[in-house]
């Protein structure tokens, strides 16, 4: 009897064994909250979002809006992004660098598969990286965005927001924010741009230093986001905003908590992998130093996340998802922000945002 017990008992351990690949045991940590970049587009994707264990997602309509609700996740309305007279202007090398990673002088009769892979090898030979943390002397990213700056009295982005806040649901609980920096991980260079430096440094008495540069453009940025969330807020008093951090400003990467986001995205791993370190550390900084600018502000550790091998965008395995979950969890995160959204829902992922995310039961 005693050794049937202890086969028995042999067994049970391989059984829990191979059961700690798809699921965690109770005292382990897991994420509180998990917000998504991305929005639900049917029943089943609204479905498969909550049972991976997304808590918080951004819709885009008034279905989706339902569905959330449906699942039991908070819906946030719509995305904003920068609104401004013109595209941001860059120096004569990264404007040139811009038109190649984007095949300007590509012939317009190229298939787009064939345009596509030139593209790829374009950027992968450049170490492009998608508005991440650079690698190179100067990056840019692949798209545009309006110079915010040169909206001077505000009246462009109070367009868009009113535009996006259109018929919006009265319980939705905010609204995200996105690209909110500069093409070129720097700052923006049209006239309007020049002359506010030159007024700023004037204020304040200060040399035109690379330092002063870096403050300048950084203090843009965060009175931007001021101007956003208190005009959203002088009409939803109850809204909270979620942003991500992006793109990345080279100087100064983690500045993030000097904005008044409710929740703050910052990237702890993009979607080109971070070491471990790396990630411990942002991750750390990210949670522990949230409330540095502003008592109300919560870190959300991001993740960049592409389920496809096949373009110069980088691409991660469930594995390697996992790894990195363990560590922002190892770090102290309590919360996790993805993007692409939509790339929880795909099979092998899925499972290890469930593994994470899901309360215990």
């Amino acid at each position: 009897m005693l050794r049937f017990c202890m086969i028995i008992a042999f067994f049970s351990g391989l059984i829990m064994t191979f059961s700690g690949c798809v699921t965690v045991t109770d005292n382990a940590p897991r994420f509180e909250r998990l917000f998504c970049w991305g929005a639900p587009w049917s029943e089943q994707q609204a479905q498969r979002y909550a049972s991976a264990g997304v808590t918080d997602i951004m819709v885009k309509n008034h279905n989706q809006y339902l569905l959330a609700k449906k699942y039991g996740m908070t819906p946030y309305w719509q995305c904003f992004t920068p609104a401004g007279p013109h595209r941001q202007v860059m120096t004569p090398e990264e404007e040139k660098y811009h038109d190649y990673i984007n095949g300007k002088d590509l012939d317009k009769k190229l298939s787009k598969a064939e345009r596509s892979k030139i593209l790829d090898q374009r950027r992968i030979a450049t170490n492009h990286r998608y508005g991440g943390e650079m690698v190179r002397d100067f990056d840019t990213l692949n798209t545009e965005i309006a110079c915010f700056n040169s909206d001077t009295d505000f009246s462009l982005s109070a367009q868009r927001l009113d535009t996006l806040l259109k018929n919006v649901p009265a319980d939705v609980a905010g609204m995200y924010i996105d690209y909110i920096g500069y093409m070129n991980h720097n700052g923006c260079y049209c006239q309007t741009c020049l002359a506010q430096y030159q007024q700023y440094l004037a204020d304040r008495k200060l040399a035109d230093s690379s330092e002063n540069k870096t403050a300048f453009y950084r203090h843009k940025i965060v009175e931007y986001y001021n101007k956003i969330t208190g005009y959203v807020k002088s009409k939803y008093p109850h809204f909270k905003f979620v942003v991500h951090i992006y793109p990345d400003f080279k100087n100064d990467p983690l500045y993030g908590n000097r904005t008044p986001a409710d929740y703050c995205g910052q990237t702890v791993s993009w979607y080109f992998k971070f070491t471990p370190e790396k990630i411990r550390q942002y991750t750390q900084f990210v949670v522990n130093r949230a409330r540095d600018h502003h008592n109300f502000v919560q870190g959300l550790p991001f993740i960049g996340l592409n389920p496809q091998s096949t373009s110069s965008l980088a691409h991660k395995t469930p594995q390697e998802v996992e790894e990195e979950l363990q560590i922002i969890l190892a770090s102290g995160g309590r919360t996790l922000l993805v993007c692409s959204g939509s790339a929880i829902l795909k099979d092998g992922y899925y499972e290890v945002f469930k593994k994470y995310c899901t309360p215990k039961r």
